[in-house]
């Protein structure tokens, strides 16, 4: 299955498409979306959604995978702004038609580094040892751990179906 990966920033929105079967992931395109800072939020907002629906047409995902949000009690601010961007994410997967994850930064990090508490430079650091190549920054690399994750989901589901049938 083909899958659209988001770290979600207003800054930076990082993104990777991926192929995943079984627990082998294929880096297809990585990538950022900047929006201008001068530009309100919802000049933002409809910036990376018409970004990221442009990759959707081009590389038809059949799936959506993003972080589930998480914010320190002292920038609670933070936490209302990127839910926004998350909304966004979440509408692009309604309008169409695609399957939508979510991961919690732990339960992905967990999945791609075998700890839940790794920073985002060792998850970047991890991703370039693993494929070999040069992430553009941690956003990305974060995206790529949430197919990981999303890898060991798809594998523990189909053992899950297996196991079913022989009851």
């Amino acid at each position: 299955m083909r899958v659209l990966a988001i770290d979600v920033g207003i800054q930076v929105t990082g993104f990777v498409i991926c192929d995943v079967k079984n627990l082998t992931v294929e880096l297809i395109k990585e990538g950022q979306i900047k929006p201008r800072p001068k530009q309100s939020l919802p000049e933002k907002l409809g910036y990376i959604f018409q970004e990221l629906q442009s990759q959707v047409k081009q590389f038809a995902p059949g799936a959506i995978l993003a972080e589930k949000l998480y914010s320190h009690y002292r920038h609670p601010t933070t936490l209302g702004i990127l839910s926004h961007v998350r909304g966004v994410v979440a509408l692009l997967a309604q309008q169409r038609n695609l399957e939508f994850y979510e991961f919690s930064p732990t339960r992905a990090r967990k999945s791609f580094a075998g700890r839940g508490n790794v920073n985002s430079a060792q998850v970047k650091k991890m991703a370039e040892n693993l494929t070999g190549r040069q992430f553009k920054s941690t956003h990305t690399a974060d995206a790529y751990s949430l197919t990981i994750a999303f890898s060991h989901l798809q594998k523990v589901k189909r053992i899950e179906k297996e196991i079913a049938k022989r009851q």
